[in-house]
């Protein structure tokens, strides 16, 4: 790929040697990768496997790793560290994704389907911990697993075994690490300016990237052709016209019949999406080091076994 942004190559966090979002985007495999990438990292947040079972949204699926963070770098003797609503809500003030009022209800909803349990500390019984459960981690390891699959099949050495056997072990100290770099992630999302408006829409990120892989075929892809995302992730044909129409509007997007019944993406709508792919490619090899170090482990080493 030709005409990447040299401030692609600029790491997330300079003092580690992670690989950059030019680098994931320069790789020859990459554009072959897109496919498998949508698949499978999407296919964790239908809503028959989402957990609460509702419909899986950008603002719900950054709590549940929040949620799952804040838990893992819990200090008991440390008040600062514990894992409150109020500062699950406060981890989120960076990212700009969801209201208060937002967070409450899903929270409750996953301690109502047992995704999550609220622990009364001995220290301060005013209070309530958000605790996962193994249900929930069980969920998170699956979908860690899907975007490292993508990452070891584009880079096998040293791989990402630690993340593919999916290692409580590593399940924990990766989201201690991820926790420090909250604000990075607010960054690499707001810095792709073209794909943030559809954070906030259901399943929008979602719609973009399965039209990318149809523009591999070089063929204009039939809106009725969207239907798995009404099927499996509960998008409504109303608001999948409002999500084309949005990316249309933005330049991302183009009718390709004069009946608007397929529509293909622009030069510029593919490179949004494939920025946001190798965008959360190459956060993923980040946290994958930075938990490796807190470890004891040289990320540079294929894992023992």
């Amino acid at each position: 790929m030709t005409g990447i942004d040299p401030a692609l190559f600029r790491r997330f966090v300079p003092e580690i040697a992670h690989r950059t979002t030019g680098e994931v985007l320069a790789h020859p495999g990459f554009v072959g990768m897109r496919r498998r990438y949508v698949a499978d990292t999407t296919s964790r947040y239908r809503i028959a496997v989402f957990p609460g079972g509702w419909q899986s949204t950008v603002y719900r699926a950054a709590a549940l790793g929040a949620i799952i963070c804040l838990h893992a770098a819990f200090d008991p003797a440390d008040r600062a560290t514990w894992p409150t609503l109020t500062r699950l809500k406060q981890s989120f003030a960076t990212l700009d994704l969801s209201s208060s009022r937002q967070i409450d209800d899903f929270v409750a909803r996953l301690v109502e389907t047992g995704y999550v349990v609220m622990e009364r500390p001995e220290a301060d019984g005013r209070l309530r911990l958000l605790r996962p459960t193994e249900t929930l981690l069980a969920w998170e390891r699956a979908v860690r697993a899907s975007y490292y699959g993508v990452l070891d099949a584009l880079y096998p050495v040293p791989g990402y075994g630690f993340a593919l056997v999916q290692d409580p072990g590593f399940q924990k100290a990766q989201a201690a690490a991820s926790l420090t770099v909250f604000d990075v992630i607010g960054r690499f999302l707001a810095e792709n300016r073209d794909m943030l408006p559809f954070h906030g829409m259901y399943h929008g990120t979602n719609v973009l990237m399965h039209l990318a892989i149809d523009h591999e075929d070089g063929q204009p892809k039939a809106v009725a052709g969207l239907d798995v995302l009404r099927e499996g992730y509960g998008v409504s044909r109303s608001h999948l016209r409002n999500v084309l129409t949005g990316a249309e509007a933005a330049g991302l997007l183009e009718w390709a019949s004069p009946n608007r019944k397929a529509v293909r993406l622009t030069p510029r709508g593919l490179a949004t999406v494939d920025r946001f792919i190798a965008d959360t490619l190459s956060s993923h090899d980040l946290t994958y080091r930075m938990a490796l170090m807190r470890m004891g482990v040289d990320p540079d080493k294929p894992p023992p076994g």
